[in-house]
């Protein structure tokens, strides 16, 4: 018996700034169990000797800080030096962290169960979930914020959006698409009708 038959797995994703994360918290005060991939990963990288030594081995001892665990800072810049290397990093990250939210998830006590990660068709998580949500912002709101956020600068955002796939194929390949390009109180209607469709969904 697979023990996550009577639970629906949704995944939310959208490109970096798309503003999924804040979708997420919003569901989350409506009650319905949301994991995040990226903290998720984060933690995994402390925590799972066996994914640590993979990564350093994979990408060097360069990479590690000076109490010999992986510093986060160092392997971003490694990993976005090339495709080559986000996809390698990819490769051996996210089978781990599916892993651990799918474990997680069979012990929620909630029938539904929410997903927010970045790279869920490129890792192609949307093949184990039932449905997807896609957060789309256009690309110029979505730089404007990251730059906002984190302080970063344009050209170094439109490269990290460079590793993702087109925001037009994961519009076309998701179930339900929430339209962020607006202030959040013009989210929040688009936030309650999900609500309502979601707890109205049965396991297919």
């Amino acid at each position: 018996m697979n023990e996550l038959e009577n639970k629906l797995l949704v995944g939310v994703t959208g490109g970096i700034g798309s503003g999924k994360s804040e979708v997420c918290r919003k569901l989350e005060k409506k009650g319905f169990k949301v994991f995040y991939a990226d903290p998720i990963a984060k933690e995994l990288y402390i925590k799972n000797k066996e994914l640590a030594e993979d990564v350093v081995k994979e990408f060097g001892k360069d990479i590690l800080n000076f109490k010999g665990k992986i510093n986060l800072a160092k392997l971003r810049k490694v990993i976005f030096q090339s495709k080559k290397n986000f996809k390698r990093i990819n490769e051996i990250v996210h089978p781990v962290v599916i892993d651990y939210i799918m474990k997680e998830a069979i012990k929620c006590k909630e029938n539904i169960i929410l997903i927010e990660a970045a790279l869920i068709f490129e890792s192609l998580f949307d093949e184990q979930l039932d449905y997807i949500v896609m957060v789309f912002a256009n690309k110029e709101n979505r730089i404007k914020r990251i730059m906002q956020r984190d302080g970063a600068r344009r050209a170094d955002v439109e490269n990290l959006m460079r590793y993702q796939i087109d925001e037009r194929i994961k519009v076309k390949n998701a179930d339900f698409v929430i339209k962020n390009n607006d202030t959040i109180s013009k989210l929040n209607p688009q936030i309650n009708f999900l609500s309502r469709v979601l707890k109205t969904l049965k396991k297919s």
